[in-house]
């Protein structure tokens, strides 16, 4: 993969033996991005008390009592740390304590399942597909706009596989698995939605062609892009797998507006040889049973998250 900076977000995901986050000497460092994490929750929290309303109000509660405190246990014959309780509200789109731990999950099912794939198939290599439609004032019409033309390009792709008739090719017919995600920034020019693709295939997919299809689906955006990804493939995977909403880029505000229009909806899909994978539904670590350990808690005090206790 071309040298690129990995953006903040996506460095927040990293967790899991993918990535090393779960070694004891890095706990601090995860500690300090959770710490950074809840201040931001804590922040919805007041904006939404400031503002209530019946949604308001139910997500405050579970906002209230989300991430106050942090059991890790190290496991220290082997260096290893695991998150083994907490309280999560699991609301990502409001929460980032719950969108890093629900990436981190989606990240880890998803490379495990990239692991299977590549001992059978070796000869399929990752892509990284970046698919975006013009900036707008209006959020909902803009995310409609690029559900849609998604699902018209994955139509295309799915209806030539299958023979139909007439149905014209498309660039993404050469990727035999997928997983992608839609994410939304604002940056003061207006609502920008996108979606990042992992996709598997034998050879790269045509940019340059990808772009024409592309516009001529949404009409109105040939930015496109597509780009092997060379070396661990964790980078190209943690791009895909971050928060479903940026928020350093949002206000309070605009972050509660863009929960509301996005509540409900699947912001994760698949196809083909990554159909199927399952995400575990809790947000905590899987114990490495059997090995001696330390309890390590600590609870949000302030602005960060400070040790309370060690115990055997």
């Amino acid at each position: 993969m071309a040298h690129k900076k990995t953006p903040e977000n996506s460095s927040n995901l990293a967790g899991g033996e993918f990535t090393g986050a779960d070694e004891a000497r890095l706990l601090d460092e995860r500690i300090t991005r959770y710490g950074v994490a809840h201040t931001r929750s804590q922040a919805m929290l007041e904006h939404l008390r400031k503002t209530p309303s019946e949604a308001t109000i139910k997500t405050a509660a579970s906002l209230a009592s989300c991430g106050n405190y942090l059991h890790f246990r190290e496991y220290f014959t082997v260096g290893k740390v695991r998150l083994h309780s907490a309280t999560f509200c699991k609301q990502h789109l409001v929460c980032p304590l719950c969108g890093i731990r629900r990436g981190a999950k989606a990240l880890g099912a998803y490379l495990t399942r990239w692991q299977v794939i590549q001992e059978e198939r070796p000869d399929l290599r990752p892509y990284l597909l970046t698919l975006t439609v013009k900036n707008g004032p209006d959020l909902e019409e803009r995310q409609s706009h690029l559900a849609k033309s998604l699902r018209r390009l994955m139509d295309r792709r799915r209806y030539f596989n299958a023979g139909t008739r007439g149905a014209p090719w498309t660039e993404l017919c050469k990727a035999e698995g997928a997983v992608y995600t839609l994410e939304l920034t604002n940056k003061g020019n207006g609502w920008h939605p996108h979606c990042h693709m992992i996709i598997l295939a034998t050879s790269q997919p045509s940019q340059t062609d990808l772009s024409t299809e592309w516009h001529k689906i949404t009409g109105d955006s040939m930015v496109v892009d597509c780009r092997p990804i060379l070396g661990d493939p964790v980078e190209g995977f943690m791009e895909v797998f971050k928060y479903a909403v940026k928020f350093s880029d949002l206000t309070l505000a605009d972050n509660w507006h863009a929960a509301q229009i996005l509540k409900g909806k699947r912001l994760l899909n698949s196809f083909g040889l990554f159909r199927g994978v399952e995400i575990p539904d809790s947000l905590l670590d899987e114990p490495l049973d059997g090995l001696p350990y330390l309890d390590r808690f600590y609870r949000y005090l302030g602005d960060s998250y400070q040790p309370a206790s060690i115990r055997e």
